[in-house]
């Protein structure tokens, strides 16, 4: 594993200087220092009174909070990836299950045909057609239990 060399960054938030030391890029230390500040005006504005300490105190608290927030969104997001991935595995077995029955119905459909030489054309045609429509109506159930499932 290649280790990222640290950088040394200075930041002044709220009057005092700081030296933070990491791996992330100085535009997104500008980013967040600017946001510090931005929150700690915020903080003080609303409450006054409050110490610089306080202040910093309530900045780390909301930070935190944010943070949890987020935390949850992503555990919530790889639970629903998790089970749209279930659902994915469980159409392509409704499809594989499909295909073997669409192919399962010509076998028979040689069959039939076989076995009926004296069926017209008009007949077989007619049979024909009534197998596209029962094909296409559970087809369209599949699709349909599917999508309720996604909703």
């Amino acid at each position: 594993m290649v280790q990222e060399e640290k950088k040394r960054y200075k930041a002044k938030i709220a009057g005092s200087t700081y030296t933070i030391i990491g791996n992330e890029s100085h535009y997104h230390m500008d980013i967040v220092n600017d946001l510090a500040n931005e929150q700690l005006e915020l903080i003080m504005g609303q409450a006054p009174t409050l110490t610089r300490e306080q202040a910093s105190v309530l900045l780390a608290i909301n930070t935190l909070s944010v943070q949890v927030k987020q935390q949850e969104v992503i555990l919530d997001q790889r639970d629903e990836i998790l089970a749209l991935k279930k659902e994915i595995e469980k159409v392509a077995e409704l499809e594989e299950r499909l295909s073997k029955i669409e192919e399962r119905e010509k076998e028979a459909r040689k069959a039939v045909i076989n076995e009926n030489r004296q069926l017209t054309e008009e007949e077989m045609l007619n049979h024909i057609e009534v197998q596209k429509v029962l094909n296409q109506q559970v087809k369209e159930k599949i699709q349909r239990n599917n999508n309720q499932k996604k909703k």
